[in-house]
């Protein structure tokens, strides 16, 4: 995935890019009902081309990086879910309580907020010291 994004501060190291979200609509938002507006996003990317202060430059994720992402984000808290409830249902049933469905499902929700702490972990641990998620890979003409 390629976006365009102006560097509002650049030294050495670092440049500060300031991207403009798509909205839903894509490119078109004069065609669009719902008067969409999309704000825009600031943020510090290595500075390997060299930019300066003003310039246009196109940044780009891999798409692989991006699923990965959304995998984790969405599908191992359904997955801790359901298992979370699994166990609950086998569980309670076998104490003989008669409220084990809703007692399941409660234990399937301490299952999620687990995986929102997991998730948070990997987050600070793998993404977030990560430069390759985002990359410069070309200073545009004006």
């Amino acid at each position: 995935m390629q976006q365009k994004g102006y560097v509002v501060k650049a030294d050495d190291e670092m440049a500060q890019v300031i991207i403009k979200r798509e909205s839903a609509c894509g490119h078109s938002c004069d065609t669009c009902g719902g008067g969409c507006s999309s704000p825009s996003i600031s943020l510090n990317i290595e500075n390997k081309l060299g930019a300066k202060t003003g310039d246009y430059v196109l940044i780009e994720s891999k798409s692989s990086t991006i699923l990965k992402s959304a995998f984790i984000a969405y599908i191992i808290p359904l997955i801790l879910m359901i298992i979370g409830v699994s166990i609950g249902m086998k569980v309670f049933n076998n104490m003989g309580y008669e409220n084990y469905e809703t007692l399941s499902f409660l234990t399937g929700l301490v299952f999620v907020v687990i995986s929102y702490f997991l998730l948070k972990y990997v987050d600070n641990k793998y993404f977030r010291d990560n430069d390759s998620l985002l990359e410069m890979v070309e200073i545009l003409d004006k």
